[in-house]
Order: structure tokens, then C-alpha cells, then sequence
């Protein structure tokens, strides 16, 4: 589901001649992302636990990358030792496949529109999100994962008649 919301919006922006367009990330890198991410959120380093966000992107569409010498791997341990140096917000470590592999490439502040990224919240609870294309930095939830259950965020539910107006 989630690999289909990104294909579908990465598309339709391209119909309407959006050019700054993240790539939409497959299954396998998806889930790849996921479960590092998920593990490294249970693993403290220096008495606390991991506060990251990571975005599927490759350092070419981020605006002046923080380019690490070698790119690292895509680990529960690398993700916990990084974890300090980016908690802050609107920090993204930057991944993409590498010879054949998922890597750590860096870490960036800007990535384009429906830019893959999750963040790990607290131990065991991560937010699938993307940037929205005019959104000025504002994000949109796709999912929720917490422990086993996951929830999609279901896009069309602001059309709903019972649904309040906060949320539209």
C-alpha cells in the first residue's frame, strides 16, 4: 500500500509537469528502510533512545548534502551511533542504493516533493510521511507503525460528510 501511494502521487505530479520529484521507492527498499529503522528506535546510545528521520533520496536532489567520505551501511547499529548528531527537526539521514545496497550517504535539509521518509518517533513507533508538493516544508502521514500494527492514513477521509472540520 505504501509503495503504491508513492507511485501514484510521484506519477499524477508528473502528469501535471511538477519536475522536483523524489523517486518512488520500491517494496524491498521500503521494507529494507523499515526495519532498520524499527530496530535502531529500540537501541538507547548515550542514555537515550534514537529520535531520527530518514529520506529515500539520492544526494544529487538534496540541496548541499552533508556527504559523508564513505557511505555506510543501512544498520540498526550505524542509524543508533548517527542518531545524536540529527535528532533535530527537518534533518534527514540520506539513503539510497549503493552498489547494490541501501547506504547512509549523509544527511540533508531539503528533499524533493513525495520524498519517501520515516521517522522514528519513540521506541517502536514509526511515521511514514512525504513532503507535499506545495506544502512549504509541511509533510503528509501515509502510515503509522506501531510495534505489529500499522495503520494507512486513509487520504480520502476529509471528503467524508461526518468528518471535522479540524481535520479537513
Amino acid at each position: 500500500m505504501v509503495e503504491d501511494h508513492f507511485a501514484r502521487h510521484i506519477a499524477e505530479a508528473r502528469r501535471q509537469g511538477e519536475t522536483e520529484l523524489a523517486f518512488p521507492p520500491n517494496r524491498e527498499t521500503i521494507e529494507t528502510i523499515v526495519d532498520a529503522t524499527f530496530w535502531a528506535s529500540f537501541r538507547p546510545e548515550e542514555g537515550r533512545f534514537p529520535k531520527i528521520s530518514l529520506a529515500y533520496l539520492p544526494p544529487e536532489q538534496a540541496r548541499q548534502p552533508l556527504m559523508f567520505e564513505q557511505p555506510l551501511h543501512l544498520t540498526p547499529a550505524v542509524l543508533t551511533k548517527l542518531a545524536p548528531a540529527v535528532e533535530r527537526p527537518e534533518i534527514h539521514l540520506g539513503v539510497w542504493s549503493i552498489d547494490d545496497e541501501l547506504r547512509v550517504w549523509g544527511a540533508t535539509r531539503s528533499i524533493p516533493s513525495f520524498c519517501f521518509v520515516i521517522e522514528d518517533i519513540e521506541p517502536g513507533l514509526l511515521v511514514v510521511k512525504h513532503r507535499r508538493i506545495d506544502g512549504f516544508g509541511k509533510y503528509a502521514n501515509v502510515a503509522v507503525l506501531k510495534g505489529e500494527r500499522v495503520k494507512v492514513i486513509d487520504e480520502k477521509g476529509t471528503s467524508l460528510p461526518d468528518c471535522p472540520a479540524l481535520l479537513k
